[in-house]
């Protein structure tokens, strides 16, 4: 992790710490998305992808008269899913703690600032396409891996094998977690009736 802190303060060159095939990606966290910006060079990280938008997944009905197609409103669209796994954070950049007459300057510990991270992440050619399209059509968090998960039993390097999620959708939501959909209920003796 020393060569990499190097890298990442610009006195060691970051693309020479790639193994072949390897690409450099930045990925811009804030601490909610990126783990209270507490992600640092060496870790491992997965990517999680959410997703919502009526633009990004349009529902249709066709009339079978017509054949016109009529958009349909009023459904959730909000979809998220762990898509990259096991990637190596080669680097980290936070913006400077603000000593100005208006910024606090110190702090005691931990706290919610709305802070953002850049974390440049080692990734495969198809790794970086994903990313990119995240970037520009979804919302994307960052998860930190453990370094045990790295590690067998004698302490010897393994690489783990990728978990298989299912992804989340609010129908999972409520068939496989127990969250109740809302409840339709008529308005009766409303004024002006």
């Amino acid at each position: 992790s020393s060569v990499f802190s190097a890298g990442a303060s610009g006195q060691t060159d970051v693309a020479a710490l790639l193994e072949p095939g390897l690409r450099a990606i930045a990925v811009q966290v804030d601490q909610t998305s990126g783990v209270g910006t507490l992600i640092n060079v060496g870790d491992r990280v997965d990517l999680v992808l959410g997703i919502t938008g009526a633009d990004k997944f349009p529902l249709v009905t066709i009339d079978p008269t017509t054949e016109q197609l009529t958009g349909v409103s009023g459904y959730n669209t909000t979809t998220t899913k762990l898509i990259l796994q096991n990637m190596q954070v080669i680097g980290t950049l936070v913006p400077p703690v603000d000593t100005t007459a208006g910024g606090s300057g110190t702090s005691s510990g931990p706290a919610l600032t709305g802070a953002q991270q850049l974390v440049i992440l080692a990734v495969t050619a198809q790794q970086a396409e994903v990313i990119k399209f995240a970037q520009i059509d979804g919302l994307i968090t960052l998860v930190l891996r453990s370094p045990a998960d790295f590690r067998d039993a004698n302490g010897n390097p393994v690489t783990p094998e990728g978990d298989q999620t299912s992804g989340v959708v609010l129908r999972t939501l409520i068939e496989q977690y127990g969250v109740l959909p809302p409840s339709v209920i008529e308005a009766t003796d409303l004024p002006g009736r």
